[in-house]
């Protein structure tokens, strides 16, 4: 009776052993299958695509004042209104610059498996958008002024339209004349980027040009 419980007994721990050894195996193939050890195969589209799933744009606000002198309204039923003068148009513009993502393609990661470097060459910050906070303001005679706000309450009119354009263009060209705004824009995306890639691929360096 004792020798067959030792045959039991015997019996169940090599079956235990032989359990153990199967999911030791299976643990240590999946060990070897993740990103960390499998880092060699990580290509440059692969961290592109990441960094295109993950980035949220980072931007810097920048709000200008912004003036302009636009040319007499096309409305037939201003023209002898404002024959030969020009309407000082001005209005506060909030401008958002960043790095545009959708400017980096694969060929501008270079990952480097010997050295464990990841090097991307980022593109510029740029301006994004530019749009007006709050209304259109007009220095003109107060017996005009009110006439001249309620054309200008559309819109869709052609002659705001213009005078929006001119006071966006004149603030892009006032803001971009300060390069540091760019460089405080760029250098945080770059720091962005590096948290992406790190997730991805832990052991290496992240080299930002």
């Amino acid at each position: 009776m004792k020798r067959f419980n030792l045959i039991i007994y015997t019996t169940i721990f090599a079956l235990l052993l032989l359990i153990g050894v199967f999911f030791y195996g299976r643990h240590q193939g999946k060990l070897a299958a993740t990103p960390g050890v499998a880092a060699v195969n990580v290509s440059s589209q692969l961290i592109l695509d990441r960094i295109s799933s993950e980035y949220f744009l980072v931007t810097k606000t920048v709000f200008a004042d912004s003036q302009a002198e636009i040319e007499t309204p096309k409305q037939n039923d201003w023209k002898d209104l404002f024959v030969g003068s020009k309407i000082t148009v001005s209005g506060l513009i909030r401008v958002d610059i960043g790095v545009d993502m959708k400017e980096l393609s694969a060929a501008d990661i270079i990952v480097d498996a010997s050295e464990k470097t990841v090097t991307i060459s980022l593109p510029l910050a740029t301006v994004l958008d530019s749009s007006l906070y709050g209304e259109l303001d007009f220095k003109e005679d107060k017996a005009i002024l009110d006439k001249l706000k309620s054309l200008f309450k559309d819109t869709e009119n052609e002659d705001y339209n213009r005078a929006l354009q001119t006071l966006l263009t004149n603030a892009t060209k006032q803001v971009s004349a300060e390069g540091g705004i760019f460089n405080e824009a760029r250098v945080d995306s770059a720091k962005l980027i590096e948290l992406i890639v790190n997730g991805l691929l832990q052991d290496y360096r992240v080299i930002v040009k």
